[in-house]
């Protein structure tokens, strides 16, 4: 029996493994996306980056493209709604290291989809087309992440995949909500599973993804390549090395002591201050400390105190304070 943890080829860039971590945007910066592959991810993608941005020579968003420590692979995920400038984004993503281009035709958010982009590109699938076409002109891997569709009545999910997939893309991301769910109701692993034995290439499926056990799950019920953990490893980045000896060796994660959440968590606001300077990091990082803190009892009021500190010195001396109960 095959195992279900192995390398992922996509065109000519082998993966050493199929555990991912999903760009997010606000959330996969370069500091989560270290701590994420220094705690087993087999890759990690950056947030999404806007080809217009990009292609205008916006600092900001190049720097959103800086390869992480430790980071083999540099996978980076582009949004827009132009072929040619999407097509122009990934020549420059060859030129500056990218290993792997991904094309959001996923995201759910009215700003992105009013402008032709996320979600609302899936749903042209002749758009859809040309862009990956456009894309692979740069000649490094291109991959697409969808969703199930517009809504329940326009569901596209396999017309999209296929357009993709004609267009040369090396495998499918795919959350199997529509756009009008978000991120509520439940994620359809039927459609995931009927994804993945219409189309040749890998199949990378994602949602519901919260535990080991759920990515193990997944793979065993859809047949897919390999899954992404997103909102599920967000203040979890041993969430990838527990899902890989669970898939390798069987070994049954247990909880992460307190103390061990909360060294982890002081870790990642002190390389995101490295990374990033006092003031981006104290305002960025907040969100990802209140998902280190959970699953022991004093943890809300923890998670008040963090949101309400009001510098980078008391929000350290907080967690460190806290780490040594």
């Amino acid at each position: 029996m095959k195992s279900l943890y192995h390398p992922v080829n996509l065109d000519f860039l082998e993966i050493p493994g199929n555990i991912f971590a999903a760009p997010m945007a606000g959330y996969t910066d370069a500091a989560a996306r270290q701590l994420y592959l220094e705690g087993g991810a087999s890759a990690a993608f950056t947030e999404m980056v806007s080809a217009e941005a990009l292609v205008r020579g916006s600092i900001r968003t190049r720097r959103m493209t800086d390869r992480a420590a430790g980071e083999s692979i540099l996978a980076v995920q582009l949004f827009g709604s132009d072929p040619e400038v999407l097509g122009r984004a990934a020549a420059q993503l060859k030129k500056t290291g990218a290993d792997l281009v991904d094309l959001n035709a996923a995201c759910p958010v009215p700003k992105v989809t009013k402008k032709g982009a996320g979600a609302a590109l899936a749903g042209d699938t002749g758009r859809l087309f040309e862009a990956v076409e456009a894309m692979k002109e740069c000649g490094l891997p291109v991959t697409v992440k969808i969703r199930a569709g517009w809504d329940n009545e326009k569901l596209n999910y396999i017309q999209a995949s296929q357009a993709a997939v004609r267009a040369g893309a090396a495998a499918v991301s795919f959350h199997p909500r529509t756009r009008s769910q978000g991120y509520s109701g439940k994620a359809d692993w039927d459609r995931i599973k009927e994804l993945t034995a219409l189309i040749p290439v890998p199949v990378i499926g994602s949602g519901d993804l919260y535990r080991a056990e759920d990515a193990r799950d997944m793979l065993l019920f859809t047949g897919c390549a390999a899954v992404m953990f997103a909102r599920g490893a967000v203040g979890k980045p041993d969430i990838f090395m527990q899902t890989v000896n669970l898939l390798e060796k069987g070994i049954i994660p247990s909880e992460t002591e307190k103390e061990e959440q909360l060294k982890r968590a002081l870790r990642h606001l002190e390389l995101a201050e490295s990374l990033f300077g006092e003031r981006r990091a104290f305002l960025d990082t907040k969100k990802h400390l209140a998902r280190y803190i959970s699953g022991w009892e004093t943890a809300t009021v923890l998670r008040r105190d963090v949101m309400r500190s009001p510098d980078m010195q008391s929000l350290k001396e907080l967690l460190q304070k806290n780490a040594s109960l």
